[in-house]
Formats: structure tokens, sequence, C-alpha cells
């Protein structure tokens, strides 16, 4: 599985940090590609719970099926996603800074097929800048709220 990770510092508490990672409305508006997460599961964000994420790139649509591995309010969430050519995990791990927040982002894909697997290098620099444009994108949004 290839991965990486990616960090940064948001000048707001972990709290309100938190609260863009866990609200689907929000999280449509920094995760580059998102449409839409519809839960099929009830009982809101916890270990166990799943949504169907919809992604929109490059005029094609992809959906995913997530999971959520672990979930610690305000500290730390995981999830796995299944899509047709790949899995995924992502694991989003935050630290008080005072009045600031570190936000980490761990992540690794593991491609299907054998052409999905000889471009995963090419793949995995594209979605290490993905993430880091995403992450700025946060960083933009909770910090001018």
């Amino acid at each position: 599985m290839s991965g990486s990770t990616c960090q940064i510092e948001i000048n707001r508490p972990v709290d309100e940090v938190f609260s863009w990672l866990d609200d689907a409305e929000k999280a449509v508006r920094w995760i580059g590609g998102l449409e839409e997460i519809v839960p099929l599961t009830e009982g809101g964000n916890r270990v166990g719970a799943q949504a169907k994420h919809v992604y929109l790139e490059g005029g094609r649509r992809m959906e995913m099926l997530e999971e959520t591995l672990v979930y610690e309010p305000h500290r730390r969430v995981k999830i796995r996603g299944e899509a047709d050519s790949f899995t995924m995990t992502a694991e989003y791990v935050l630290t008080p800074l005072g009045d600031a927040t570190l936000v980490e982002l761990t992540s690794g894909a593991q491609f299907k097929g054998g052409l999905m697997r000889a471009l995963s290098p090419l793949l995995s620099g594209f979605s290490n800048r993905r993430v880091m444009k995403d992450l700025r994108t946060l960083k933009s949004l909770v910090e001018s709220t």
C-alpha cells in the first residue's frame, strides 16, 4: 500500500477544527471533488459508521463506501474507503498547540488491477498534492470563521 503523511497548522482550537472533519456539510466544502456524503448507518459518526461518498473528478462520478475505523472526538479519526479501482485509508490526528491545532493526515491506497498498480507512483504524487491543497482549503475556511 502506498502512502504519505501531510500536516498543517491551523490557527484555531482543536474543537473548531474537529467540527470541520466531523460534519458532512462542512467536509464537502474543503475536500476537493467531494459532492456529497450519504450516511448508510444511523447514530452519527462513530466506530463502524458507514457512508457513501460521491466524488466528481474530471467529469466522472465515483462512489466510495467509507467506514469509520477509529473515532476519538477532537483527537483522531480513521476511515477506510473502498472504490472500484482502489482501497484507501485516511487517519486524521489533531494535536492542540495552545490556541492552534496541528492536523496530521496519514493516508494510503492499494490499487486494484495491473495498470493501476503500475501507475501508483504517479497517482500517489497527485494524491499528495491534492491532500495538501485540501488541507490548505481547510485551514482557510476554519480560520475565516
